[in-house]
């Protein structure tokens, strides 16, 4: 079957598969309002995009970055040709960060609407705060930097070697900020401890 043979259709399948169960489950329980289901969109959008972008922020500290430190620069150079692992995986890095920030963005909104300031949590937003800084490092410095390492935008070697440093620095930056940030998001739904 070609869901399991094609990545586009698997995740066209999960939807589905998704949509339809949320489908039978509210149609037992009375329905959602119109808030309601935003707010269901919006935690789960936030959810899914979160696991991707961490997903892959762990991937490249843990598994990519140590592994190309140790390959020629001609095996480099392979990896970072289009359509390389590399070059899909910044793609959905980078937007996953956006789609998480603004289904994040959208549940603060739903939060103020439903209770105003006192409805959002001092641990909701260190996680929010940390993770804007982190989609700011994604944008503004680790894409920017990566797409002259991996030949996007021309560079010599010594701007290549300075543009990695800065986009290494960045990451790893959000790899401490995303363990709290994780802790804090969670706090809030599963274990309040802040007001």
């Amino acid at each position: 079957m070609i869901i399991f043979t094609d990545h586009k259709m698997a995740i066209i399948a999960g939807f589905v598969l998704a949509f339809v169960l949320i489908g039978v489950a509210t149609a037992s329980g009375g329905g959602l309002d119109a808030d309601q289901v935003l707010a269901a969109v919006a935690r789960w959008g936030h959810f899914l995009a979160g696991i991707t972008w961490i997903g892959l922020l762990y991937y490249f500290n843990f598994v990519q970055v140590p592994a190309l430190g140790k390959v020629s620069a001609e095996t480099k150079a392979e990896l970072f040709k289009e359509e390389s692992i590399v070059r899909r995986a910044l793609f959905w890095f980078r937007w996953a960060a956006l789609a998480t920030v603004i289904f994040g963005l959208l549940l603060l909104a739903g939060l103020w609407k439903s209770g105003g300031a006192a409805a959002i949590s001092t641990d909701i937003m260190i996680g929010a705060t940390f993770g804007l800084i982190m989609w700011a490092n994604v944008f503004f410095v680790i894409w920017p930097n990566q797409r002259k390492v991996i030949g996007i935008v021309d560079a010599t070697a010594e701007e290549k070697a300075a543009a990695g440093k800065k986009a290494l620095i960045a990451s790893r930056t959000n790899t401490i900020l995303s363990i709290p940030m994780l802790f804090f998001m969670a706090s809030s739904a599963h274990f309040p401890v802040f007001g």
